[in-house]
């Protein structure tokens, strides 16, 4: 286990539960005091997350801008594929392993490594299916740096996040990130700065899989020196088979869940080519900037979802997160909207050439699309830590059905906005299935109060 004792913090059940404001400021400086920790590790999350993820859109948007819309189609397309890689390794364990290590801190090293063999095993896998897939068949739209790519993107399914995460150290799982993204940033400015018609996929490709590897080792280096970790086969092979069988459901969704985006630019590559695939993955570029900001806030709510489900948490107390948690995720996502409806052009025109001005109108799609996110999130977190996983990958699959029936009948005839409208008309039935099956949940609870104070443990670990 690692070396520090319990973190006890108190949570103010009374801002939990809502009850009147007896004071406006004496309740908001209770509020900061409360919320400390989480607003200290959001700070540094949007910090280097953003530092991070500056350095991946400036580099993505140069090299959009030099190797044209056909190539940066085809770097699209391997990423989309190696989504696949990363979301198949991962095997739902990026949306549970923090519940799990929360909720049975005595086993938190054993399920470290359980997670850890069990993500191995599949990594090898699908390499071997990938090289197999390349070697027999040729494909001829998949040469050997998309494959690279793609290999790229599934070796960060090994990274130990949802373990930074439980002992709140996300500050310094971000700095490993960032880290990540300079050395990327660099190998490809590198290039461009020497000669710009000598950047190539094949560079893009080794930069991606070095500075993965890089990651990896840095991540993984500092936590193993603060867990106790056992290679007891009889107990990580028992929770591997348990792991195995209790995400199952949780990934089997994950998968599903790539049809709401990263399906839409696999069929409209075959449907359209890699040209039109390049202007949509440039307009999603920016999508993925705003999904990064919104995917901290989730970080930082993932935990908390964790510990206000607990069974000794009642029914206004879990409405009222939900409430509050939704009205953020909703005030950070919708001045970016309002500017993605409104000056879509502008946006394309500082960051693209005039090559990629026709993706406009994608971008006013796209914003309708990030507020469905924002809200879908916070039900769909919930939904998981509950342990409803059955109701989790129902409403994926209901949403990814409906999906890859618009993007059959959307791309051959409306292309590039044909792929975003289809992604908005199933992201709406996935979100609204959420938050049925949340509010029916919460509907159900215990409506006692709770306690003035109660002592959370969040976990062990040491302090970044």
């Amino acid at each position: 286990m690692p070396a520090d004792t319990d973190q006890m913090i108190p949570l103010n059940a009374r801002d939990l539960a809502a009850e009147p404001v007896r004071g406006l400021l004496p309740r908001f400086k209770s509020l900061l005091l409360s919320q400390k920790r989480n607003l200290q590790n959001l700070s540094a999350l949007v910090v280097f997350n953003f530092l991070a993820a500056g350095l991946f859109f400036v580099t993505q948007v140069k090299i959009a801008n030099v190797i044209g819309r056909e190539q940066f189609g085809l770097l699209a397309y391997g990423i989309a594929f190696g989504m696949y890689g990363q979301t198949i390794v991962r095997y739902g364990m990026d949306r549970t392993l923090v519940r799990d290590l929360i909720h049975y801190p005595e086993r938190f090293s054993e399920l470290v490594v359980a997670s850890l063999v069990l993500r191995g095993i599949l990594l090898t896998l699908v390499v071997a299916v990938l090289f197999a897939w390349k070697l027999i068949w040729q494909p001829a739209d998949l040469p050997w740096p998309v494959i690279a790519v793609i290999v790229a993107y599934s070796l960060k399914s090994l990274d130990l996040q949802p373990v930074y995460d439980a002992w709140h150290c996300m500050a310094r799982h971000a700095i490993y990130n960032a880290i990540q993204r300079g050395l990327y940033f660099m190998l490809i400015w590198t290039v461009v700065l020497a000669g710009a018609k000598y950047l190539s996929l094949a560079w893009i490709a080794f930069a991606l899989l070095a500075t993965e590897v890089l990651y990896l080792v840095l991540q993984q280096r500092w936590a193993q020196r603060r867990i106790t970790l056992s290679w007891n086969s009889l107990v990580w092979e028992s929770l591997t088979k348990d792991l195995l069988g209790s995400n199952f459901w949780v990934w089997l969704a994950a998968v599903g869940l790539l049809s709401f985006g990263t399906l839409s630019q696999i069929f409209l590559k075959k449907y359209c080519g890699p040209r039109e695939l390049g202007g949509y993955a440039a307009g999603w570029q920016i999508v993925g900037a705003v999904m990064l900001l919104l995917m901290q806030i989730a970080r930082i709510g993932k935990p908390a979802m964790a510990r206000v489900t607990r069974e000794s948490i009642y029914h206004a107390q879990q409405k009222w997160f939900l409430f509050k948690y939704c009205a953020v995720m909703v005030g950070t996502v919708l001045p970016i909207c309002l500017m993605l409806w409104l000056v879509p052009d502008v946006i394309l025109r500082i960051c693209f050439t005039s090559e990629y001005a026709g993706s406009a109108n994608l971008l006013r799609v796209f914003g309708v699309y990030l507020l469905l996110f924002a809200v879908g999130v916070v039900a769909s977190q919930y939904v998981i830590v509950v342990r409803m996983e059955k109701v989790y990958l129902a409403c994926v699959l209901a949403g990814s059905v409906v999906g890859i029936g618009l993007y059959v009948k959307l791309i051959p005839s409306y292309h590039a906005m044909g792929a975003a409208l289809a992604l908005v008309g199933s992201h709406i039935l996935a979100m609204v299935l959420y938050w049925i099956a949340a509010i029916s949940r919460v509907a159900h609870l215990k409506t006692s109060s709770m306690p003035e104070i109660e002592l959370v443990t969040l976990g062990k670990g040491n302090k970044t």
